[in-house]
């Protein structure tokens, strides 16, 4: 409404002329103070505004003498908002609601009549880009015509109240007097104490909110900090967190999100508390993401309505449209998006909504919001933390574990080899004429063990080294393969097995290390046919499938228990089946294949079965 422009008729049987002062036995003015005082008493005691503002219009007329009142107060925006009307159910559809520009309100108080701390503004005295006012249609002057305290529908006339420091909290409008004139001194006087009386219960009220608001976020910060700290799981840190900050946060949907972190097993823990059931699209969890992200940087929150978003620079104009329509969708006035983060680090979200007829966030509401953020933030920061701990410790732990192992193992295989080697040496010194060849022999096969030993101890230790760069060609493994299968088709006649190859067309190249890739070859042809009885079938084939090359080497040998296979890639791992026990070698072999294999891109996959044979297939990127 303009400032407080409004007319109409009074009932002419109803009025209280300028000389009417006592009423009942009761002198007007006497009258008008206990009334006054009675509505003030009722008004001090509401902590709702809204209630409060309806009781004062409804008080206003009766106490004053007008028939319509309304109130209006000053917005966080600074407009001011006309928030009741009593008296006349037009005036109220037209009016509430209603804002105006603090600029023109300004303009309104400049060219405004000054009675006491009232405001007058005769008709015709208002400002051009003024708003028109509310004017009653069946408005009838009952004053003689041409008096000159005569009630004008255009006059108007408006009492202001402010808070303890003396910022303008808002006005007092009234209209249509009871006794068709202008008020007179006394009807003035009581105005102004009704409108500073108003002020204060206002100033009251909103001072216990805001105490109370206090009291309830500051209840729900402290709960989330002590969740916060007794669990280092993040997802049940998040639901537990999600009952205090609803409540404190007096929010009508809340969803809390807490990202994943970089290990491959840790998923994104959500909590989710809602009226009634809200589809929330992926492509908005995304949005909430980037938001959230931007908003911790910033150190703020965001906040979105139909109407506005807060700060503007956070956000995109294609997140805005789907938040929007997202609180279309949910039945909801409004969202709260706080981050929830530690040191750099943004970790997840907290989002809440309001519905239509909740308030605004507030400034505390904001505050509060992110302090939750930062409490959740640290917990899953320190979750995370302990996590990386007990992972480092169990690493170190099976470092410790397989460095035993190692030199066990490495000194278990040297010992045998280097056992016979001294022996034959001894032997050929004390009989120099026994039988020599046969002694060197045994001599070159444990050298070469030896050898064999150390080489596959260098190839694992090159290998495992991710800081070490790997020599990169393009390479033809079918090629390779058919190298390798022809180097081993001796010992496969030998050992009485039939070794076979198929090259299935022209294959496309890898890219990679032709080196470490003919070693990889190598030692699944190499345990083929040591594991395959005499009549046996080993089988290797090289096939192109989409964009993989794969190599296929099958045997129908001594295969491998299932209980085996769990640690068949595990450095100097034998088996448990006595008959390949018997088989030598250093059980570095598949070790050694599955991390070149690995830094290739590619993966290994075994199928086996006790008895019944292996198949191990080898897939490798595609140029």
């Amino acid at each position: 409404m303009t400032i407080g422009t409004m007319a109409g008729g009074p009932d002419p049987g109803v009025g209280r002329g300028q000389g009417d002062r006592v009423r009942d036995g009761v002198v007007w003015e006497v009258l008008a103070l206990r009334r006054l005082t009675e509505l003030m008493n009722r008004v001090s005691a509401q902590d709702d505004l809204s209630s409060l503002f309806d009781m004062v219009v409804d008080g206003a007329a009766d106490v004053v003498g007008f028939k319509v009142a309304a109130i209006s107060v000053v917005v966080p925006s600074g407009d001011v908002e006309v928030v009741a009307v009593a008296g006349d159910d037009d005036a109220r559809s037209e009016l509430l609601g209603r804002r105006t520009a603090q600029a023109i309100l300004e303009g309104e108080f400049a060219v405004a009549e000054h009675w006491g701390s009232l405001r007058f503004v005769p008709a015709g005295g208002l400002p051009d880009e003024s708003a028109e006012g509310w004017v009653s249609s069946d408005w009838t002057a009952p004053t003689p015509a041409g008096d000159p305290d005569a009630w004008n529908p255009e006059d108007t006339l408006i009492a202001p109240f402010f808070d303890a420091v003396g910022e303008l909290l808002g006005f007092l409008s009234v209209d249509l007097p009871l006794s068709g004139r202008r008020p007179d001194a006394t009807q003035r006087a009581v105005l102004e104490l009704f409108a500073n009386q108003t002020g204060i219960a206002i100033s009251a009220a909103r001072q216990r909110h805001a105490l109370s608001e206090r009291v309830r976020l500051g209840e729900a910060v402290q709960t989330v900090a002590r969740i916060a700290q007794e669990d280092l799981d993040p997802a049940k840190v998040v639901d537990a967190a999600a009952v205090p900050i609803s409540a404190g946060l007096a929010s009508a949907g809340l969803w809390l999100r807490a990202f994943a972190g970089e290990d491959d097993d840790e998923r994104e823990s959500v909590s989710a508390r809602s009226g009634g059931p809200v589809r929330t699209p992926v492509s908005l969890v995304a949005v909430a993401r980037r938001v959230a992200a931007r908003c911790w940087q910033a150190g703020v929150v965001a906040v979105i309505g139909h109407d506005h978003e807060e700060p503007v620079p956070l956000w995109a104009a294609e997140d805005v449209a789907q938040v929007r329509a997202f609180l279309d969708d949910a039945g909801a006035r409004s969202m709260l998006v706080a981050p929830m983060g530690s040191g750099s680090s943004c970790f997840g979200y907290i989002a809440c909504t309001r519905a239509p007829g909740d308030p605004d966030w507030t400034d505390a509401e904001a505050q509060a919001a992110l302090e939750m953020g930062r409490d959740l933030g640290r917990a899953i920061r320190n979750a995370r933390l302990y996590a990386v701990e007990r992972r480092v410790a169990a690493e170190l732990r099976e470092a410790d574990r397989s460095k035993t192992q190692l030199f066990s193992t490495v000194s278990h295989e040297l010992k045998n080899p280097l056992a016979s080697i001294v022996g034959h040496v001894e032997l050929l010194r004390q009989e120099p004429d026994g039988d020599r060849e046969w002694s060197l022999g045994v001599i070159e096969r444990n050298t070469e063990r030896l050898q064999s030993l150390v080489d596959d101890l260098l190839t694992l230790s090159r290998v495992s080294d991710p800081d070490r760069a790997m020599p990169e060609a393009d390479v033809d493994l079918g090629e390779v393969s058919r190298e390798v299968v022809d180097m081993f088709r001796p010992r496969a006649d030998t050992q009485q097995v039939s070794l076979t190859f198929d090259l299935q067309g022209k294959l496309p190249l890898v890219r990679g290390s032709a080196g470490d890739l003919e070693r990889v070859v190598q030692n699944l042809v190499s345990n083929a046919v040591k594991f395959t009885p005499a009549g046996g079938n080993v089988a290797v084939s090289v096939a192109s499938r989409r964009d993989r090359v794969v190599l296929e080497c099958t045997d129908d040998g001594l295969g491998i228990s299932s209980e085996d296979q769990a640690g068949l890639f595990t450095e100097f791992f034998r088996g448990t089946n006595p008959q390949s026990l018997r088989v030598p070698g250093t059980g570095l072999g598949l070790s050694i294949a599955q991390r070149v294999v690995s830094r290739h891109g590619g993966r290994i996959d075994v199928d086996s079965e006790l008895g019944r044979g292996t198949s191990v297939r080898l897939l490798l990127p595609a140029l």
